[in-house]
């Protein structure tokens, strides 16, 4: 049996920041009724730390009335 946790991420800017600190997708695909965008990670330690850290910037970014990285 597969133990291993995914999750889907449909925040676009959100995963090319992912992307570009090392976290890769282990696929993607569009909502069948949406139609929206989303990648597939592994939802692991790594990930969930880095994702943290982006969300962090992000609103530090917005309470500073910068545009978000």
């Amino acid at each position: 049996m597969n133990s291993k946790k995914y999750t889907y991420n449909y925040d676009i800017e959100e995963c090319n920041q992912l992307f570009k600190r090392g976290i890769f997708p282990i696929g993607c695909g569009r909502h069948d009724k949406t139609g929206n965008v989303f990648h597939v990670f592994c939802a692991n330690g790594r990930y969930s730390k880095v994702l943290k850290d982006i969300r962090l910037l992000r609103a530090q970014d917005i309470q500073n009335n910068r545009t978000p990285r």
